[in-house]
């Protein structure tokens, strides 16, 4: 016997929200039964179309009490931001959420959002779990990593990256980019509108044991020399270009977990930023103890024209909504799931490799 397939509801397109729709679509344990958009120009629309495929008789609407009487399994809720009333009402209605809109457990978000969200899912009898790349996929590959470790002292991850590719305006301008290189008013904007940081933090730390009493947050920012056009967006001359922004979660004024971000925007097509940071291309995870330990995580695709920029952030949300419809009710976080894995076995491609090799 077959198990029937888990019925889903893609909450947003954007550029993330696309790739999703895409990755349930092609996932034969998932239905997708419904699709949300704010934008009046996509409701209507086919979610096939929207996707870049074949119409899959799925239009698009921005009627929620429709969608929520659908009675789906899960709801993938990906906008830039989250709407905590919006969850709220989500996760009452009995519908699990999985989400990569800036939330882990809204125990930062402002107006006792984390309790919200617990009661509405305890009473829907629903489960909440918000992941992503980073957060939270990235620190939960962290937190497994100590499973070597006697003792840990300090957790810190780097994401370095020029994300140029990641074609969303008001993302970047949300961080500061192309605008003045106030770094006060950088940090000030990033506390407000960023609560998932400092929520991380207190996974991570919570994960090794502890409860942290202080959270910091650094910034530095680095400008344009020279006008640039990205496509998506144009950055003028000494205006910011990059952002350097370290969240420190303390226990007795002692660092035990620490997020850092350096972003830039358009090196790799040879802009200059004054002052030049380096970057990885990479995170990199360090764990200060005994032993410690040190990792680097890169990716790369086969073919970077035809790359799904939005599949790094996306897929964690995707892969674990079978996990997520299974667990108890309640806003949980990405360690009390069982290990998310993908089950996508690419034959076709791997034939196609071999046959290229002489294999």
């Amino acid at each position: 016997m077959t198990a029937a397939p888990i019925r889903v509801v893609q909450w947003t397109t954007g550029i993330v929200g696309r790739s999703a729709l895409r990755a349930i679509l092609d996932d034969s344990r998932l239905e997708l039964v419904g699709v949300f958009g704010h934008s009046a120009d996509k409701v209507g629309q086919d979610a096939g179309v929207i996707a870049g495929r074949d119409p899959v008789g799925v239009a698009i609407t921005d009627d929620i009490d429709a969608l929520l009487a659908l009675g789906a399994d899960c709801v993938v809720y990906m906008p830039h931001w989250p709407d905590i009333a919006q969850l709220e009402r989500i996760l009452a209605a009995g519908t699990n959420v999985v989400t990569t809109a800036r939330l882990v457990n809204g125990e930062h978000y402002p107006g006792d959002a984390g309790e919200r969200l617990r009661s509405a899912a305890i009473a829907g009898g629903a489960t909440l779990v918000g992941t992503g790349m980073n957060p939270m996929f990235v620190p939960t590959l962290a937190l497994a990593a100590t499973a070597m470790c006697r003792n840990v002292r300090r957790i810190s991850i780097l994401e370095s990256l020029d994300c140029a590719m990641y074609g969303s305006a008001g993302t970047w301008e949300a961080y500061g980019f192309g605008g003045p290189a106030d770094p006060a008013a950088v940090k000030s904007a990033l506390l407000r509108s960023e609560p998932d940081y400092p929520e991380t933090l207190d996974s991570m730390a919570r994960g090794i044991g502890v409860e942290l009493d202080a959270i910091e947050l650094d910034v530095a920012l680095a400008v344009a020399v020279g006008d640039r056009d990205l496509g998506f967006m144009a950055i003028a001359d000494g205006t910011v270009a990059a952002l350097d922004a370290r969240w420190r979660g303390l226990v007795d004024g002692h660092s035990v977990a620490e997020l850092r971000m350096v972003w830039r925007l358009g090196s790799i097509f040879g802009h200059i930023d004054e002052p030049t940071w380096p970057i990885l291309h990479a995170y990199r995870l360090r764990i200060d103890g005994e032993p410690n330990v040190n990792l680097k995580l890169t990716f790369a695709p086969d073919d970077f024209e035809t790359f799904d920029i939005g599949t790094t952030t996306a897929m964690p949300a995707v892969n674990a909504i079978p996990a997520i419809v299974a667990a108890d009710p309640g806003v949980l976080g990405t360690v009390d799931l069982p290990i998310v894995t993908a089950r996508h076995f690419d034959a076709q491609r791997l034939s196609a490799k071999r046959e290229g090799s002489g294999q």
